[in-house]
């Protein structure tokens, strides 16, 4: 149910950042954030910023790809924020106090030490979940945008279909630069590593599917036997795609 609530205020805003304009709609967007984050939760206060920057893209031009990106910045400075707090003693036992709760009034027992370690992988991992949660909530409320708009006869464009999906290359140096942060030894670095490589997993998987999806609606292509053959999961079909575009980046000819 919360969930259908922060897609409702991003495709709120979305559609009233169209109508008058990312200058009139900021304030609607802040007060809206506010309220969203003190009676419903941090992620729930970034819904309305997030429909307000992806129109704030759309007014300059930007390509799909870029008004994601925009509406994702608050976004990636809010788990940013939780990987500093993954490590933070006062919030683990916050954590503790509340499980341990819920624990006890199921009638459920547990090793403390489990307990204690189980809350703090959750909250290493905490961020990229987040940012994945928050990234689909804005693509479904882009959607529903999509779908409203002509009933308040409002231009809004379309997104691109799965199968057309083509994230930028260079994200291949996100994954390159998190696995040589998890070298260094620092532990919030280590913690910053983990999420990126979640969600660049993630955004691997999805590219995988949209490769997969173009060449099963095009059956008569000579290439999408040998796709299918050679890509046995979607993560891996992602990565060759970045591959090959890493290849090129660096002057090395595929």
């Amino acid at each position: 149910m919360l969930i259908v609530i922060g897609i409702a205020l991003t495709s709120a805003l979305l559609l009233l950042s169209v109508r008058v304009g990312t200058r009139s709609s900021l304030p609607v967007a802040v007060f809206s954030g506010l309220a969203a984050f003190f009676l419903l939760g941090p992620s729930f206060g970034l819904a309305p910023l997030m429909g307000w920057a992806a129109v704030y893209q759309m007014e300059r031009g930007a390509g799909f790809g870029n008004v994601v990106a925009g509406a994702l910045l608050p976004v990636g400075v809010f788990c940013l924020w939780l990987v500093f707090l993954s490590d933070n003693p006062q919030v683990l036992q916050e954590r503790f106090d509340l499980v341990s709760e819920q624990f006890q009034s199921l009638g459920l027992e547990m090793d403390p030490q489990v307990m204690e370690a189980m809350i703090h992988l959750v909250l290493r991992v905490q961020p990229s979940v987040e940012f994945i949660s928050l990234l689909l909530s804005f693509l479904l409320a882009f959607r529903l945008a999509f779908l409203l708009a002509p009933r308040f006869g409002l231009p809004f464009p379309e997104a691109p279909p799965m199968m057309l999906w083509r994230p930028w290359e260079e994200l291949i140096w996100i994954t390159i630069g998190a696995l040589a942060l998890s070298l260094l030894g620092v532990s919030w670095l280590a913690d910053l590593a983990l999420n990126a490589v979640v969600v660049m997993s993630v955004i691997y998987a999805a590219q995988g599917l949209a490769v997969l999806r173009f060449f099963f609606s095009a059956p008569r292509r000579a290439e999408s036997v040998g796709a299918a053959f050679l890509y046995r999961a979607p993560t891996a079909t992602g990565l060759g795609s970045y591959w090959v575009g890493l290849c090129r980046t660096v002057g090395y000819v595929v």
